[in-house]
């Protein structure tokens, strides 16, 4: 039987279920794009630190380097949850979300590892998550 093609007197259930299909195919691929929506920040410096769009402040110890170890401190006193994890554009990068310890006047730290691209790229984007919401802040390593 072709699930396409509906059943002896259900020709509108079979309309019904190509549409739902469809519009399911469509939410799908609109949510691939959605890391495109994340807005990516003008970060000169991660040492220096950078300021997000909420006025919360990421900071390294650190510039980033694959496979060495630094820490990310973002400032964001009245946040409940904080995580970060690291992208680059076009290549998926495997999981590596870190959730950040709220330490005293409202900062939140974590000790994190940089990935390494095989392909030899140097051109990352580090996810900040605050709250549910996301902001990239690109940065390239030596």
């Amino acid at each position: 039987m072709d699930p396409w093609r509906p059943r002896r007197g259900h020709a509108a259930r079979g309309v019904v279920s190509r549409s739902r299909v469809l519009l399911a195919a469509l939410a799908l691929a609109a949510g691939c794009s959605q890391e495109a929506r994340v807005p990516v920040l003008p970060c000169p410096d991660l040492r220096a630190g950078c300021t997000l769009g909420g006025g919360a402040r990421v900071q390294t110890d650190v510039a980033p380097a694959p496979l060495a170890p630094f820490v990310v401190t973002v400032q964001a006193p009245h946040a409940r949850e904080v995580a970060i994890g690291f992208e680059m554009e076009g290549m998926e990068m495997g999981p590596n979300r870190y959730r950040l310890v709220r330490e005293p006047e409202g900062l939140w730290r974590a000790r994190v590892l940089l990935p390494v691209c095989v392909s030899g790229r140097r051109d990352w984007l580090m996810v900040v998550e605050i709250d549910g919401v996301r902001e990239r802040l690109p940065f390239t390593t030596p």
